[in-house]
């Protein structure tokens, strides 16, 4: 009798939040170091908000939403916010 191997592929639609939720937390950090590598994240997106407090997380919520307005600012407040990272780089 002759024996037949084949692959088979199957597309199965999962939504990304009980994706995640299924992960343990070693499959988290696989996963964000994929993304990572992949260039999805950068370093300043991979940080441990449990080893940071609470200014630092209000610093870093308030630089996040300065980055979603740059298209609101004027030349002037774009070369400040640039200035002050240049100070610090």
């Amino acid at each position: 009798m002759a024996t037949i191997y084949t692959n088979v592929d199957v597309d199965v639609d999962i939504e990304i939040d009980e994706f995640v939720d299924s992960c343990s937390e070693r499959d988290i950090k696989n996963l964000i170091k994929y993304l990572f590598e992949l260039g999805h994240l950068d370093k300043f997106d991979i940080k441990d908000e449990t080893k940071m407090t609470a200014s630092e997380i209000d610093f870093r919520d308030k630089m996040s939403s300065l980055s979603d307005k740059y298209y609101q600012m004027s030349v002037e407040e774009i070369e400040t916010i640039e200035t002050i990272y240049k100070k610090y780089l």
